[in-house]
């Protein structure tokens, strides 16, 4: 029999190893039927994406201790499932359609660090007569903290704003300018206006008379993209379009899906060119696709 310390570190690698055991995959996927089976329309427009929140933990970590490449794409599968469940409701068991999975690209720009949150922005980005794309999104919280921002804090001293007499004057040395990474904001789901600093009276001097507060957006660590295909019981393609339509969702106005659908393939079709050795051959005799396509 094992001794009770035994017992004890078996039960203690268990709980720090919940998320990986056998069965809670299955489970957490669950989770998310259950949790939208009450939902007969979309909870979110086409359009719209959902935020999935998750915590970086033991089982999570990678040699260099933050989180590994399998896990971003178990957590992307959590991710799509949350997405599909919001944007078709009873796809399985009421409409019974499957969503396959068929590729998935990932660009890495940052770490997730050990034991932090990150949330994942998954959106529809693109489709066509036939394949489904979607968008994932990585990121953390970053914290406020000061940014030094030349400019503005040179202004303010020639003004006297804050300053005291005898105070030091600002040496190159002593400014930090700290870009912002464009691929950080979100176009799509920036909902709240970007906080900059207009006049030399909202400069707000912090510790140092060169530190400025500045709020920064959330940190983008990953952008991935999924390939998706939406099959019929029989093994047919179902037609994006018709599966949208046919799921309730409408468009705003005339055309918003295809203005929208074609900035997302712009940025698809180039992507899919990298690595590809036949990118640059002509393009070789493709067998027709039969145009007519399962309904759901």
């Amino acid at each position: 029999m094992p001794s009770d310390t035994t017992k004890a570190l078996i039960l203690l690698l268990a709980l720090l190893h919940a998320k990986s055991l056998p069965g809670v995959y299955t489970l957490r996927s669950l989770s998310y039927f259950i949790k939208a089976r009450n939902l007969t329309e979309p909870a979110i427009g086409l359009l719209e994406a959902s935020k999935y929140h998750s915590r970086v933990w033991f089982d999570d970590l990678d040699l260099n201790i933050h989180l590994n490449n399998s896990s971003y794409n178990k957590m992307m599968d959590f991710a799509r499932i949350q997405l599909c469940t919001l944007l078709f409701p009873g796809w399985q068991h009421r409409h019974k359609f499957d969503m396959c999975l068929a590729q998935t690209v990932l660009f890495f720009k940052a770490e997730v660090p050990r034991f932090s949150k990150y949330t994942i922005t998954s959106r529809i980005f693109a489709w066509d007569d036939k394949w489904i794309w979607m968008q994932h999104r990585f990121s953390i919280k970053r914290t406020t903290r000061p940014v030094r921002k030349t400019l503005e804090i040179a202004a303010a001293i020639e003004q006297g704003v804050g300053i005291s007499d005898g105070a030091a004057p600002v040496r190159d040395e002593d400014v930090v300018v700290e870009e912002e990474d464009e691929d950080d904001i979100d176009p799509i789901d920036a909902k709240a206006p970007k906080s900059t600093i207009n006049s030399v009276s909202q400069v707000n001097l912090g510790n140092h008379p060169n530190d400025a507060i500045a709020d920064l957006p959330d940190k983008l660590c990953c952008i991935a993209y999924s390939r998706m295909v939406a099959k019929h019981p029989k093994g047919k393609t179902i037609v994006p379009v018709k599966l949208f339509e046919k799921m309730g969702h409408k468009e705003a106005y005339p055309g918003e899906w295809e203005q929208y659908r074609q900035l997302g393939m712009s940025l698809i079709e180039g992507m899919m060119k990298i690595g590809d050795p036949t990118a640059d051959l002509p393009p070789a005799t493709r067998r027709l696709v039969n145009p007519t396509r399962a309904r759901i």
